[in-house]
């Protein structure tokens, strides 16, 4: 390259860093104070900590020109690794742009100087013709697999996407004199099932199928193929907590998990399907609300019996009946028959739910529990299940 060229180059790179920020990049406060951090920055000769705060503002806003002035504060920092990368990059994600033959060959240049140190990675997918991408979307695609590149040695995401796939991920450490051979199997979207994490302690690793997916609180969904799988979440001073779970095709579910410190006893094991605690706790407290709930019809329905006793003993005895007399024996009748089938339908349904409880295939329930004194001063009790 000459040095008319370079020049050229470097006084564009120079003017767009002094040169006021368009209107539409003023409307995101972050990006406009990650840019001017890095000016600042490059004004001080600070040329790699520039370049790491224009990756903080390509971040919030991935604009392709904003790789260019990446990889000049590299190479100004003498990072020519991270320097080709980026010129690079800004060559895939702008490939019209004017400056494009002088970067080229200023890329080349720098490439000659480090040529012995680039490693060859060979991508191949399951369906071939996927996209290849390293560390994310914003460089543009290395190309369709089956794919041969060159990367310096680092680590990086290999990302391979297609339409009507999921994405498929790889990490890779490539170390120099290494040839880095990676293959990837894409699932159609349609054998996927999506699960939601709810673990209970923060920082707690999960696993699935023995690879670590992240650390709780898992903010995005599980993508999972359907069939079965293992669930591990594991903390320190925490017992491990597993589950094994048949996915389904289309199935959209959450998985809670509760974590128990160690020394203190699990509630579900420790009950070893007790009456009164672990699985069956709350079906034993739904029959035994019925039994109550039966009990107060009967109680009810023998005063309702009794007064109907009395009345009936008026009207032979000529005497009148109150109208409030009938009412309230009719109130009586409505509240027997409320309470006896709604406390043999809860006795019935309690039952049941403690057999399938013990059997470890009742349905996961949410529950709730509340209570009260009424305007009358009775005492109430409600929830929901």
């Amino acid at each position: 390259m000459s040095r008319l060229t370079a020049l050229y180059l470097r006084l564009g790179f120079v003017l767009s860093i002094l040169a006021p920020s368009v209107c539409w990049a003023q409307e995101n406060p972050a990006y406009q104070a990650a840019h001017q951090r890095g000016t600042t920055a490059f004004n001080a000769g600070n040329f790699a900590e520039c370049a790491e705060e224009f990756r903080r503002a390509f971040d919030v806003e991935p604009r392709g020109n904003l790789l260019y002035n990446i990889a000049f504060c590299y190479e100004k920092a003498a990072d020519l690794p991270n320097a080709i990368t980026f010129y690079q990059r800004f060559i895939d994600a702008v490939p019209a742009s004017p400056k494009r033959p002088q970067v080229q060959r200023l890329l080349d240049q720098l490439k000659g100087q480090i040529q012995d140190e680039f490693v060859d990675i060979n991508v191949s997918s399951d369906p071939v013709g996927a996209q290849v991408f390293v560390n994310d979307k914003g460089g543009g695609a290395m190309g369709a697999t089956p794919l041969t590149f060159k990367l310096l040695p680092g680590s990086y995401l290999i990302i391979a996407e297609s339409q009507g796939y999921e994405a498929a991920k790889r990490k890779v450490d490539v170390k120099k004199g290494d040839i880095v051979t990676v293959d990837l199997n894409l699932v159609s979207t349609d054998q996927i099932g999506t699960y939601s994490m709810l673990v209970t302690e923060r920082d707690a690793d999960v696993l699935v199928d023995n690879r670590k997916v992240g650390k709780a609180p898992i903010t995005e969904p599980l993508r999972l193929k359907q069939g079965r799988h293992e669930i591990l979440v594991t903390k320190t001073g925490f017992k491990n907590w597993s589950k094994t779970i048949e996915v389904k095709a289309g199935a959209n579910e959450t998985i809670k998990v509760d974590m128990v410190e160690e020394g203190v006893p699990d509630a579900a094991a420790a009950s070893g399907g007790g009456l009164f605690s672990g699985a069956r706790l709350l079906p034993t407290i739904t029959a035994a609300a019925g039994f109550g709930l039966s009990a107060g019809g009967a109680v009810v329905g023998m005063s309702a019996s009794k007064l109907y006793d009395e009345l009936k003993k008026k009207q032979s005895a000529g005497e009148p009946i109150h109208p409030n007399d009938i009412a309230t024996g009719k109130s009586r009748v409505l509240m027997t028959n409320v309470l006896l089938g709604t406390g043999g339908a809860a006795v019935v349904g309690g039952a049941v739910w403690w057999f399938l409880a013990g059997s470890g295939s009742a349905p996961e329930v949410d529950t709730s529990i509340s209570g009260g004194v009424g305007a009358d001063g009775q005492l109430m009790v409600w929830g929901s299940f």
